[in-house]
């Protein structure tokens, strides 16, 4: 029945957690261990999961200037706007099943990244939202939001 956990929300946030971790302190002794893409991975799993178990709606009053306040990343709206973490959440999950989410290089300096998250109404439409953040503001917002998870539920 152990392997069952990952069913869980608060256990796939902390594995997530885990394994994000667990890729960064690889990433100083290995070349070909990549903390970018294991961040994107990490974000299209913590987002999608608590989006399609409803842990939305722990989060949709949020306000992120608060959170900012608190500790969490900041992050550059450059088109829209979102005041909540569960608007940011909602525009998150579109970005990242529709593949809208672009890197600014291939550097594995998180610093040297920026990470362009964008969302549409359709497939052909113009970006309608768009928010930016760095390698280290999305390391910062997957731990935030595992913990958070993992602290709403528990």
């Amino acid at each position: 029945m152990n392997s069952m956990k990952r069913n869980d929300a608060i256990h796939f946030a902390r594995y997530t957690r885990d394994n994000l971790a667990l890729i960064e302190r690889l990433s100083t002794s290995e070349p070909d261990v990549h903390v970018i893409t294991q961040l994107a991975n990490s974000l299209l799993g913590l987002v999608v999961f608590v989006w399609e178990r409803q842990f939305v709606a722990h989060i949709k009053h949020l306000n992120l200037t608060e959170l900012e306040a608190g500790g969490w990343p900041r992050i550059e709206m450059v088109i829209g706007n979102s005041d909540t973490l569960g608007d940011f959440v909602y525009h998150l999950r579109n970005a990242t099943a529709h593949g809208l989410i672009t890197f600014s290089s291939d550097s594995k300096i998180l610093s040297d990244v920026v990470i362009t998250i964008e969302d549409k109404k359709w497939k052909d439409s113009p970006v309608y939202w768009c928010a930016r953040l760095n390698g280290e503001n999305l390391r910062d917002f997957c731990f935030k939001l595992a913990d958070l998870v993992e602290d709403s539920i528990s």
